[in-house]
Order: C-alpha cells, then structure tokens, then sequence
C-alpha cells in the first residue's frame, strides 16, 4: 500500500464511512468526520512537504474522532476513523516520495518563447521554419 492510488482509497473510504455512520446516529462525530473528508479531498492537490503535514492533522483528526465515537457507542465510526489514521500514517511516511515519482519520465514542455526567438512558428504542426526577410 505504497501508492497514492490505494492510501487516498482507504484514506476515503474510512472518512465517508465514518461520516456517514456519524450522521445516521445523529452525532457530532459526523463534524470531525466530514472535516476528515475535506482533509482528504485536499491531499489530492497536494505534493511533497505539504502532504505530509496534512496527514499528521488528519491523523490527529481521525484519533480525536475515534476517541470521541468509541466514547458516543458508534463502532462503525470507529472502525472508518481507524482506517483514516492507517491512511494518513501512509501519507505522512510515503507521500514526499510520491512528488519525485510523478515527475519521472516526463520531458520538460518546450519553451515557446526560445521556439519563436530562433524564427519557429510554435503553433505551425508541419514544423516549417519561416525566415523573417523579405522575399
């Protein structure tokens, strides 16, 4: 479970389960768990640093709002808060790394103002060089 795929799945899944066994029950809980959810959705813009800091709040959401649903009866609750800090622990040990892995492969974009310094025309699809001197 190192990827972004799966810990941002599991991370979801245990934020929308306890949301919604919160607001079936009618508790506050659904409050820290749908905080949890926006938490999560943020982690999809993230790179880097930033994600994790996100994930030790979320962490520290989730074992607030597992204290605060086993204390309400609500295990269902429970058990999605419980998934949500396994996600953001995955967050804050492999998420740094996910940035580095996105960038491989790719080539840099080329950059259109050199393109059109040296007399190419960047938008031409037939790649055809145009001199600037009279005819």
């Amino acid at each position: 479970m190192r990827g972004r795929l799966p810990v941002t799945v599991l991370a979801a899944a245990g934020a929308l389960t306890a949301g919604f066994a919160a607001q079936a029950a009618a508790s506050g809980v659904q409050a820290v768990a749908w905080a949890a959810a926006a938490g999560v959705g943020l982690t999809l813009m993230l790179r880097g640093v930033g994600l994790r800091v996100v994930g030790v709040a979320l962490a520290a959401l989730a074992v607030a709002g597992s204290v605060w649903a086993a204390q309400a009866g609500l295990w269902l609750a429970v058990a999605g808060f419980v998934a949500l800090v396994v996600a953001a622990v995955g967050l804050v040990v492999w998420g740094p790394g996910w940035a580095g892995r996105a960038r491989e492969g790719r080539e840099a974009p080329p950059d259109l103002w050199s393109a059109m310094d040296r007399g190419d025309d960047p938008t031409d699809e037939q790649h055809v060089r145009r001199d600037g001197g009279a005819g």
